[in-house]
């Protein structure tokens, strides 16, 4: 029983190491990931929660293991525009480096919590489940140690290697949680049924998703749909086997899956975007290896930034308080058709910038497998 478990562990161990040397990210380019991520947020992204109360309260009906559940009906107005100035105030702080590992947390709860009253009328979504996480994750790395105006306290490198094994983790958990189910009822070598048409139909005749190129999907052949069905399921699936196999082949997954998103939101109008703000941990990261912007060369280019995001947020805040909806004020004011276009923008970037990455691996310290 003890070489039992003591060839458990050492598995267990071996694992752990293959997994964190896939997962390993420079610990001068946090810092400059997060200022990115912040801003992609803050400009962008930027979560609301107060639109909840203009839908009639009948409609209110959260998941048993929800939050939202365990109250009494949705909250007064006063708690959703409180956070949506919160979470403007936190990205601030994010972005400027103030106490960033309490603004993550901080973050993360917020979501979790006011998320729940969002999927509390009969739709669950799925493109905040990783951005949720990535919070909790960064919050627990080193990314609010540098470039910062107050610099949190440093972590250990165990520390950050696990909150990035955790995160690695989670995708690759997010990837087969949607390819398992899509394995048992698309994979049936039957040409009269398809599981992409199944998605795409009830978009296009019953939604909204006659955008980009929906309307060419009539002239794909039915056998090119029948190999999508086979092959998206078994890539889904794939996500731990590439992770174990390296750091370049964990980049080489995201980066399809980047191509996988692309190509939803292009023939079925379904939005992964956020997504980005996760995988370009690991993708994008690179890119800021050599990066030096604490000179005094780039002194004023900062204080420009700084004044620029500060002013934001107030034309934001403002925007709030005076309960005005204009475009780019958060996410949701912004017109489906522009929300569209900018996606492909963002994700047609982080393919070609990780893809250039991917050209020159050794440069930018992605071992070759």
């Amino acid at each position: 029983m003890i070489l039992f478990f003591n060839y458990i562990n050492s598995q267990a161990s071996i694992l752990y190491l293959r997994i964190e040397a896939s997962t390993n990210v420079s610990k001068n380019s946090l810092p400059y990931f997060r200022v990115i991520f912040g801003s992609l947020m803050l400009l962008y992204f930027l979560p609301s929660w107060s639109w909840i109360n203009d839908i009639p309260p009948a409609f209110f009906d959260p998941q048993v293991v929800s939050l939202a559940y365990l109250f009494n009906g949705i909250l007064p107005d006063f708690f959703y525009i409180s956070a949506d100035i919160t979470v403007i105030v936190l990205f601030v702080l994010i972005i400027l480096g103030i106490r960033t590992r309490i603004a993550l947390i901080t973050m993360f709860i917020l979501s979790a919590f006011f998320y729940s009253f969002t999927y509390s009328f009969g739709k669950i979504d799925h493109n905040t489940s990783f951005l949720i996480f990535t919070y909790l994750v960064l919050a627990f790395t080193n990314s609010g140690t540098d470039l910062a105006i107050l610099k949190d306290k440093k972590l250990s490198k165990k520390t950050e290697s696990l909150a990035l094994i955790l995160l690695s983790l989670i995708i690759c958990f997010g990837f087969f949680s949607a390819g398992i189910s899509k394995f048992i009822r698309w994979i049936d070598f039957d040409l009269s049924t398809s599981g992409f048409l199944s998605w795409f139909n009830t978009g296009y005749f019953l939604g909204d998703s006659e955008m980009l190129l929906a309307p060419y999907v009539f002239n794909i052949p039915v056998f090119i749909l029948e190999i999508l069905d086979y092959i998206t399921p078994l890539f889904e699936l794939s996500a731990v086997m590439f992770l174990l196999n390296g750091k370049k082949s964990w980049f080489i997954f995201l980066l399809i899956a980047c191509i996988f998103h692309i190509s939803t939101l292009l023939l079925l109008n379904i939005d992964f975007t956020l997504n980005i703000l996760t995988y370009s941990i690991f993708l994008l990261t690179p890119l800021f290896n050599r990066c030096n912007f604490q000179s005094k060369k780039y002194h004023l280019r900062i204080r420009i930034f700084v004044y620029f995001i500060l002013l934001i947020a107030l034309i934001k805040i403002a925007l709030v308080i005076i309960d005005e909806q204009v475009p780019f004020s958060n996410f949701l004011s912004i017109s489906q058709n522009t929300t569209n276009y900018i996606n492909l923008f963002l994700w047609i970037m982080t393919i070609g910038l990780s893809s250039y990455i991917l050209k020159n691996p050794k440069s930018f310290g992605l071992k070759t497998n």
